[in-house]
């Protein structure tokens, strides 16, 4: 007789790889996120990333993580990437710099035919103070808002491949 841990690690070898949700052949995938639920990234600034002086992370730093979130909101809801259409009411609240640590967050507001509209917010939570010294850095009690803006995405019918 096989003693529950046993059983448990066997059970969980069965699911290794294979997608969450994934329904039989021909079936819909299960979403893993819903309308209104979040999809978090955390990320450190990497020197690699500067562009200017002082340490400043080029603006299109953050737009790249917004790509980023975007596509795992899409894959969850609908199990493709699906296109980017447009960026709207981009704001750049704050720079970014080396060192930073950042935490990005989306979820859909809007779901059309083949659209979806993505909310999405970045936020700092550590940030590198160079005093009083120079690899000083406070965690932040309240994060602050470095950027903001909305993602028009498209994912074709044929392509929308999960369901409730």
């Amino acid at each position: 007789m096989r003693s529950m841990v046993e059983s448990r690690a066997s059970e969980s070898a069965r699911h290794i790889g294979k997608p969450l949700g994934a329904g039989e052949k021909g079936k819909p995938m299960k979403r893993t996120i819903r309308v209104g639920e979040k999809a978090v990234l955390r990320v450190r600034v990497s020197e690699k990333d500067v562009h200017y002086a002082g340490g400043l992370v080029n603006g299109a730093y953050v737009l790249g993580l917004f790509g980023d979130v975007g596509t795992e909101v899409l894959i969850r809801f609908d199990g493709d990437e699906g296109l980017l259409a447009a960026y709207s009411n981009i704001e750049l609240k704050a720079p970014v710099k080396a060192g930073d640590f950042l935490e990005v967050t989306g979820w859909i507001t809007r779901v059309g035919n083949t659209s979806r509209t993505i909310l999405l917010v970045a936020h700092r939570y550590i940030s590198v103070t160079g005093r009083p010294f120079e690899s000083s850095a406070d965690f932040l009690g309240k994060p602050e808002l470095v950027a903001r803006a909305e993602m028009v995405s498209v994912v074709r019918k044929e392509q929308q491949r999960c369901a409730d």
